[in-house]
């Protein structure tokens, strides 16, 4: 089976925040859904009676917003598990790891082993994926999910 489809519908589920996939067709159902965004406060219900209203306060208004954090990681490729099972960090417990932060990455290279069902996995990044490493996501002997994101590139 291909998992490039996939994979692809996990990547646009992570740009768009979605929560939930569907696709339905007569050999595959999927579904997406997207996250609801956090609702204003309700309004305050108030009794009617004599209040005077107080002033708006000045100085709240005049403080600019605070300058959104750029994401360091934005312009990063994502190395996704393209299987559930144990990622090991190295080839055996004695040698150095696959991959460090700084190591540079093409699809040729290897970055870590997924164990699933006592068979081990090379992973390496997705054709197209060049660069090197810029964070590592997840820890030596971790259980993944398919479509845990492992390493970023950039």
């Amino acid at each position: 089976m291909d998992t490039k489809p996939i994979k692809d519908i996990v990547r646009l589920m992570q740009e768009y925040q979605l929560i939930e996939v569907e696709i339905d067709t007569p050999d595959l159902k999927i579904k997406l859904k997207k996250a609801a965004p956090p609702s204003a406060a309700a309004p305050m219900m108030v009794p009617a009676g004599n209040f005077m209203a107080a002033p708006a306060p000045v100085a709240a208004a005049a403080q600019a917003a605070p300058a959104p954090v750029k994401d360091e990681f934005a312009d990063c490729k994502q190395v996704i598990s393209p299987i559930p099972g144990t990622v090991y960090l190295k080839p055996n417990p004695d040698a150095a790891d696959f991959v460090q932060i700084g190591t540079p990455v093409d699809e040729a290279k290897v970055v870590c082993l997924v164990e699933a069902m006592k068979v081990f996995n090379e992973i390496k990044p997705d054709p197209g994926i060049r660069g090197t490493i810029r964070k590592i996501l997840v820890t030596d002997g971790q259980a993944v999910e398919y479509g845990t994101v492992l390493f970023l590139v950039g």
